[in-house]
């Protein structure tokens, strides 16, 4: 349901321009899959906005930090924990090592294995990234008091339990 373009028509269009009107919902906007959409791709285009200098993607992001602080994991460990395909890892793998910001290593007790560690430059980079998030964090923290943080945030684990 790629409806991001729609949206923004939505919210751009005006009566003085030659745009077409907004569509029509017919309750769709009561949808929670809807809206479970559309608080994606603004959580998305936000998080994209703040890690734009530092040129990490979300699962870029989430797989130096998982490598820092699980040194010597495995790329299939990785995979299996973040629910990707072998070949989607190794590609994400593939650019974090060609930046300098995670290193491969034989296994000295399986020599089949490769384990994953941050370099220097990896850790500098994810201490920018862990400042860009605490801002994101707290940019999507705002929604909300916190009562209905902590109901919003127990709603969210129980798609995920």
């Amino acid at each position: 349901m790629e409806q991001t373009s729609t949206r923004r028509e939505r919210k751009s269009a005006s009566p003085a321009t030659s745009e077409k009107p907004a569509l029509r919902h017919n309750k769709l906007d009561d949808n929670v899959g809807y809206q479970l959409r559309w608080a994606y791709v603004a959580v998305r285009r936000h998080f994209e906005d703040a890690m734009a200098r530092l040129d990490l993607t979300q699962k870029q992001t989430g797989v130096l930090w998982l490598i820092d602080a699980n040194p010597a994991v495995s790329q299939i460990a990785l995979a299996n924990e973040l629910g990707m395909d072998r070949a989607s890892m190794m590609a994400i793998v593939d650019r974090l090592e060609e930046r300098g910001l995670i290193v491969r290593k034989r296994s000295a007790e399986d020599g089949r294995r490769q384990e994953l560690y941050v370099t220097a430059k990896g850790r500098k980079v994810l201490a920018q990234a862990k400042t860009a998030i605490h801002e994101h964090e707290k940019w999507m923290s705002s929604k909300f008091n916190k009562a209905e943080l902590a109901a919003f945030m127990e709603g969210l684990r129980r798609f995920t339990r």
